[in-house]
């Protein structure tokens, strides 16, 4: 097997979920499974792990949310930031560009809708 980002999967437990893709990410997404020779299902997994690891924003947020603290003190953080308000529910393409809650996405396991 060729050398790869995504390394091989530890089986775990899962819950499905239905999400859309564009085009061109799911033609890469399915390349990509055929180069490692694995699911769409385990690179969607990979990719977010890889994320939730690096974003230490993220990690700051939910050790937050575990003390108990709440977005208002993310909030007043970045109030002196202009440009840099996080944006509740939409998600970020690579450009940056927010895109409203359920347009952007990961593959569905079974095939493209």
């Amino acid at each position: 097997m060729p050398s790869s980002f995504i390394p091989q999967r530890v089986k775990r437990a899962k819950q499905q979920i239905t999400v859309k893709l564009y085009q061109d990410q799911l033609a890469l997404l399915d390349s990509y499974a055929r180069f490692i020779d694995d699911s769409r299902d385990y690179i969607i997994s990979q990719a977010l792990e890889l994320v939730f690891k690096r974003d230490r924003e993220f990690a700051r947020w939910v050790e937050g949310e575990r003390n108990g603290n709440n977005d208002a003190e993310r909030t007043l953080s970045h109030a002196a930031s202009p440009g840099l308000m996080p944006q509740p529910g939409p998600q970020r393409e690579k450009t940056g560009r927010l895109h409203p809650p359920g347009t952007v996405g990961a593959a569905h396991s079974q095939s493209a809708e």
